[in-house]
């Protein structure tokens, strides 16, 4: 009878301090996380209120492959990626060089490469005003070999 209650509360107690190191954990991740360490490679007016921003990883090593994050938002005065860090790119690939137009509300993407992923959703206010913008993307790709 003493060993179940020994053991029954050596479990508690373990429970507990797993919860304290996960939570702590998960605190600690959050804290300290960073946003992508990229660079602004190129930035573009694709409409009256719709800008392309390209964002390059700059910790790419000599196996890596470059990866180019692309981003729309309003026009970003100053260093944009502190802005860009806070939003999730629409399309993060190998190349930097999509064809990408607007006209009105929608955008459209042509892309050669690999796609290591999409979104059609982007959503920012318009600058100095409280106008939402959230524009229609049309994407198309075309995949390449994977020997190259």
């Amino acid at each position: 009878m003493q060993i179940g209650m020994v053991t029954k509360w050596a479990h508690r107690l373990l429970t507990a301090i797993l919860l304290v190191i996960v939570v702590g954990l998960t605190g600690y991740w959050y804290a300290t996380r960073d946003t992508y360490d990229d660079k602004l490679y190129s930035k573009k007016q694709l409409t009256d209120d719709i800008w392309l921003y390209i964002t390059e990883y700059q910790n790419a090593g000599a196996t890596d492959t470059d990866v180019y994050r692309y981003y729309l938002n309003r026009s970003l005065d100053g260093d944009p990626i502190k802005v860009l860090g806070q939003s999730a790119p629409i399309l993060t690939a190998d190349r930097a060089d999509a064809t990408i137009r607007g006209e009105g509300n929608r955008i459209t993407i042509n892309f050669s490469g690999k796609v290591y992923s999409f979104t059609n959703s982007a959503f920012f206010y318009a600058t100095n005003s409280q106008t939402p913008i959230m524009p229609t993307i049309d994407f198309s790709a075309r995949g390449v070999s994977a020997w190259r």
